[in-house]
């Protein structure tokens, strides 16, 4: 299938979920059919997909289809992550103004991690990065330090159904190595990587908890290597925590 067939074929689909959203009620593949004039064996088609990925149900007769509770629980997300952004953004352009480094804001989804909001530095070089940017979360720091807050049972679940991809020459992309770097992150409370996802470069991050104590975001300091000096990393990993505090304690988090 070509790309312009794919890209038709998805504003299809999304016809179909927003024809579902503004009906309210169950319907049949001919009822889809005839309101958006598109063949039934396409209507068909797309929708045993959606089907398949948890999209849409069959009521109990199996002949009409409706909406899962799955947009539910993505909406949440979204809104999660909307309030999350509107919160943390003050403390990361204070970060910022403090280290002048990119700092991002980084949340989960499934298998991979979102980059949710990001405070430019003002440096002359600086890092080719951008809000929704996703990463798989064995891959640099922010991402990892979601990973690692996980059970040891996700975790071992989520390497053996998820391609290590290497990106650069020190990605971690072995099953050992990832292990042993979720217990530094566990330990230290905090994850750097040096050049995982673009050569020449260095990220730290550290997590975000909210009330239920549970790690909803990490925050990590970003930029080309070079101003990343051995003796800065202890000063930026603190800087980080001080401010991943703040952060969390405005979501209800309680430390002790």
């Amino acid at each position: 299938m070509s790309n312009l067939e794919s890209a038709s074929m998805l504003d299809k689909g999304l016809e179909i979920i927003n024809l579902f959203a503004q009906v309210k009620r169950p319907l049949r593949i001919s009822e889809i059919s005839e309101l958006l004039s598109v063949p039934r064996t396409t209507v068909y088609r797309l929708v045993s997909s959606l089907e398949q990925r948890g999209f849409v149900k069959r009521t109990d007769a199996q002949t009409t289809y409706f909406l899962s509770l799955k947009f539910l629980e993505l909406g949440e997300i979204v809104r999660e992550s909307l309030e999350l952004r509107a919160l943390a953004l003050p403390f990361m352009e204070k970060l910022r103004d403090e280290v002048n480094l990119a700092v991002h804001l980084v949340v989960r989804d499934g298998n991979e991690a979102v980059y949710v909001e990001k405070v430019e530095s003002t440096r002359p070089v600086r890092l080719f990065t951008r809000v929704g940017r996703r990463a798989p979360l064995h891959v640099t720091a922010c991402p990892r330090v979601l990973l690692a807050s996980l059970p040891d049972a996700e975790i071992e679940e989520y390497m053996e159904c998820t391609e290590m991809v290497k990106y650069t020459s020190t990605t971690v992309a072995d099953a050992d190595t990832l292990r042993k770097s979720i217990k530094e992150t566990r330990e230290n409370g905090y994850s750097i990587a040096w050049g995982e996802l673009e050569p020449l470069t260095t990220a730290i991050a550290v997590p975000i908890r909210d009330h239920r104590r549970e790690v909803v975001a990490s925050l990590s300091l970003a930029g080309p290597d070079w101003y990343f000096r051995s003796e800065d990393i202890s000063r930026f990993v603190s800087k980080l925590k001080v401010y991943a505090a703040q952060i969390s304690q405005e979501l209800g988090y309680e430390a002790g």
